[in-house]
């Protein structure tokens, strides 16, 4: 059994819940006799949830029960075997505790089972080669992250007139004007946050500018570049 105090805490009320298969419990009975941790973990979970078991009206066991676990017991056993008579924990012969406990494990599925439905879906890849429009190499490698950011990533030379920058658009499907993404630096990874995207089927192109990008918020110079995002799933 780990010495952890969150791994004890959990190894207790799973103890105290009877959640444990029969070798498990037999560890934590003989660990409880040496660790004052772990029966103070054991005596806190008890005095938690037994006033659940007092807070509901008693339903005592059939009263067969433990007659017939007893006689199983007997019929199971090696010839000359002593059958102790059965002595479970006064807590756990409380069938209000079960109840209580039952209702409190529901309760935790319910919370688990939120966390689950509320887990965000994977984020969805795109990945794009950006290449000159009159030939096949690409000179960006443009590609979304896991946070929506979307990595354009120089990879080949592109040709710059003297004083001139190139500059990042973006045009979405369906879209009258082309949205600028920034002016591209002259080397190494350039990063577009995620709320400047348009979302859908994106098309990236790269126009020839003044120096600093246009000033109209619009290409005034050539397209020279382009490629699309595709998605990678």
């Amino acid at each position: 059994m780990s010495d952890e105090p969150d791994d004890m805490d959990t190894r207790a009320a799973e103890y105290v819940l009877g959640l444990l298969s029969p070798d498990e419990t037999a560890a934590v009975q003989r660990a409880l006799e040496l660790s004052p941790a772990l029966a103070e973990a054991v005596a806190r979970w008890e005095a938690l949830l037994t006033p659940l078991a007092a807070a509901l009206p008693p339903e005592p066991p059939p009263a067969a029960l433990w007659d017939r676990i007893a006689a199983g017991l007997d019929a199971n056993a090696p010839p000359g075997t002593e059958i102790v008579p059965l002595r479970p924990r006064r807590l756990l012969q409380s069938t209000g505790f079960w109840r209580a406990t039952t209702a409190l494990a529901a309760a935790l599925a319910a919370s688990l089972a939120i966390v689950v439905i509320r887990t965000p879906a994977p984020t969805v890849h795109y990945v794009a080669a950006i290449a000159p429009t009159q030939g096949p190499a690409a000179t960006w490698l443009a590609e979304t992250r896991a946070d929506g950011a979307l990595v354009v990533t120089a990879v080949g030379r592109a040709d710059r007139s003297s004083g001139k920058d190139l500059e990042l658009w973006a045009l979405a499907k369906g879209a009258q004007k082309p949205v600028s993404l920034g002016v591209l630096p002259a080397s190494g990874a350039y990063v577009v946050a995620a709320a400047d995207l348009p979302r859908d089927q994106l098309q990236l192109m790269v126009s020839l500018e003044p120096a600093g990008g246009s000033p109209t918020g619009q290409p005034t110079g050539p397209v020279l570049y382009a490629g699309a995002l595709t998605r990678t799933e």
